[in-house]
C-alpha cells in the first residue's frame, strides 16, 4: 500500500497531537520531518513520533525534503492561510488546523488557490467525527424525537485565567477562533439547512489575554431549525455538552453518556383543541396521558482519526472526503459574522515567526 510522506510544521501542542494521530497509522502514513522556528523545541520538546525524522528550522526548509507528500500545519492562527497556500505552491498536500482562516476574505483566497491544486487541501474539522456526536446526530435524523426544534452545543474548557498566546487577540487568539470552528461546524451538520440568521455576544470575562472566554451564537436555519452555540472559560458549574429537543422528545449528552426521553411511537397524539375558559386549577393538559420511554444509547466505536483515513482514501483512491472546502468557507463567515454583530474585534497585528 502506498505511503504517504509526512512533515509537520509547528511541533508544539497541536503539532504532537497531529504526530500522535498519523503516528499511529504506520500503513498510510510515514512522519518523515518536522519544521519549528525555535530550535530548543526541535531538540527538547519535540513529540516522540518525531525524534527521529529530518528537523528543519523553517517551513520553506523542510519542503525541499525528498519525497514529502504532505505537510500538517500546527502553527499560531494567522500563519494557518499563508503556510498552507506555501505548501500547496509548492506541489504539497496541506492540511490545515482549525481555525482554517481569521476571515472570510483570506479563506477566499485561499480556496482560489486551491483550485488549481484539486485533491491537496484538506481542513481538520475533527470534531464531526467525534463518537457521541455521530450517534446523537444519528438519533435525531432516525425521527425519535419527532420534528426537531432545537440544537444546544456547549463546552466549557473550565474557569480559567488562562494567560497563553491563544488568549491574545494578536494571534487571533480566544475561544470563539480556537472552539468556534468545532462548535460552528457540528451545528451545520445538525441544521441541515442553509443558516439564514445569526446572533451573537461574544465577551472577555476573566481571561488575562485581551481574547474573549466567553461566547453565545443562535443561528436559525431555514428550515426553521435553531442551534444554540455557548463555549465559556468562565463557568464553575458546566451543563450538557449536547440538547436536542424535538416535537415528540429531548435527546442530550452529558458527562459521557447519551439519553433520550420521548413519547412512545406508537402513542398517537390526538387532535386537541385549546379550552378558552378559566383555567383549571393546576396547571397542564387533562384530556390525554402521555408515555415516555427513557432510553440510553453507547457511543460508537469510532476514532477521530477517521479524519486522516478519509484524507489518504481521496488522495490515494479518489474518494471524496466528508469535508467539503465550502463548508469551511460558512464555518470561517459565520465567526466572522458572529465577531462583527458582537462588536468583539479581534487586533491583527500579527508579524510571523515560522
Amino acid at each position: 500500500m502506498e505511503k504517504l510522506k509526512v512533515g509537520i510544521v509547528g511541533v508544539g501542542r497541536i503539532g504532537g497531537n497531529h504526530a500522535e494521530e498519523i503516528g499511529g497509522m504506520p500503513d498510510k502514513f510515514e512522519l518523515v520531518a518536522c519544521a519549528d522556528h525555535d530550535p530548543e523545541r526541535l531538540v527538547k520538546d519535540v513529540p516522540e513520533q518525531l525524534k527521529n525524522v529530518a528537523k528543519y528550522p523553517s517551513l520553506e526548509e523542510m519542503l525541499k525534503h525528498p519525497g514529502l507528500d504532505m505537510v500538517t500545519i500546527g502553527v499560531r492562527h494567522p500563519d494557518h492561510v499563508p503556510m498552507a497556500i506555501q505548501i500547496l505552491e509548492a506541489g504539497k498536500i496541506a492540511v490545515v488546523e482549525k481555525p482554517v482562516a481569521t476571515s472570510v476574505a483570506e479563506m477566499e483566497h485561499l480556496l482560489a488557490v486551491a483550485k488549481k491544486h484539486p485533491h491537496k487541501l484538506f481542513l481538520r474539522h475533527n470534531r464531526r467525527f467525534e463518537p457521541a456526536f455521530i450517534k446523537v446526530r444519528e438519533l435525531m435524523n432516525s425521527g425519535l424525537i419527532g420534528e426537531v426544534q432545537y440544537i444546544k452545543l456547549y463546552r466549557s474548557v473550565g474557569f480559567c485565567r488562562r494567560n497563553d498566546w491563544m488568549t491574545m487577540t494578536e494571534f487571533y487568539g480566544g475561544l470563539l477562533s480556537n472552539w468556534g470552528p468545532h462548535l460552528i461546524d457540528q451545528a451545520l451538520r445538525l441544521l441541515d439547512s442553509p443558516v439564514v440568521d445569526l446572533w451573537a455576544d461574544v465577551r472577555r470575562v476573566v481571561s488575562i489575554g485581551d481574547g474573549d472566554d466567553l461566547f453565545k451564537i443562535l443561528l436559525k436555519a431555514e428550515n426553521g431549525r435553531l442551534a444554540d452555540i455557548e463555549v465559556t472559560g468562565a463557568n464553575t458549574m458546566p451543563g450538557r455538552e449536547m440538547e436536542i429537543i424535538g416535537s415528540r422528545g429531548t435527546i442530550v449528552y452529558s458527562d459521557g453518556k447519551i439519553k433520550a426521553r420521548y413519547i412512545d411511537p406508537s402513542v398517537e397524539l390526538k387532535d386537541l383543541k385549546p379550552h378558552p375558559e378559566n383555567p383549571p386549577k393546576r396547571y397542564g393538559n387533562f384530556d390525554e396521558t402521555l408515555y415516555f420511554v427513557n432510553a440510553e444509547y453507547e457511543c460508537p466505536k469510532i476514532s477521530q482519526t477517521v479524519l486522516w483515513t478519509y484524507l489518504y482514501d481521496e488522495v490515494t483512491k479518489g474518494i471524496p472526503s466528508p469535508i467539503k472546502l465550502e463548508e469551511g468557507l460558512e464555518t470561517v463567515r459565520i465567526t466572522e459574522e458572529a465577531f462583527r454583530k458582537s462588536g468583539f474585534k479581534p487586533i491583527l497585528n500579527y508579524h510571523s515567526k515560522a
